[in-house]
């Protein structure tokens, strides 16, 4: 098959978000269901961040979740009052503040992802092999999908 012959083949970008759209939100909604942590989806996606990529300046962390500064300040704020993330100044520029995970937040944020992974392989567990080998693919999929830059103008 030529290159130009897949590209007709391959389905719709439309139909495909279409489909992915339902079941991808009420994954996520399950999954924060789990965590019972009490947060915002904003601040458990902020808190998570922080945990895997940080210490992280507020500008950084803004950046990568897509919100804007005044938000990510706000969520900063409550994670601080919450006792699950602390400022500190930046090493080699004092005037920078960098944002890092508390014992007790990485506590926290580990057992959601435990409670999480439980429920979500209990789940799997009744796919056929082969479906878990789509997932798989589909998850290495989705990362890149979510991990790209947003789009200029927004979205």
């Amino acid at each position: 098959m030529t290159p130009h012959e897949e590209r007709r083949t391959a389905p719709d970008p439309a139909e495909v978000a279409g489909r992915l759209r339902l079941p991808v939100t009420r994954l996520a909604r399950i999954l924060r269901q789990q965590d019972q942590l009490g947060l915002t989806p904003t601040m458990t996606a902020a808190l998570a961040t922080i945990g895997r990529e940080g210490p992280l300046t507020l500008g950084a962390l803004a950046a990568s979740e897509q919100v804007s500064p005044p938000t990510i300040t706000r969520v900063v704020s409550k994670l601080e009052a919450a006792g699950l993330v602390r400022r500190r100044p930046d090493r080699a520029d004092g005037r920078v503040t960098r944002v890092e995970l508390s014992a007790a937040g990485r506590r926290q944020l580990e057992a959601g992802r435990i409670r999480r992974t439980a429920w979500l392989s209990t789940r799997l567990r009744d796919l056929p092999p082969e479906d878990l080998v789509r997932l798989e693919q589909a998850a290495a999929v989705l990362e890149r999908l979510t991990s790209a830059p947003a789009p200029e103008g927004g979205q």
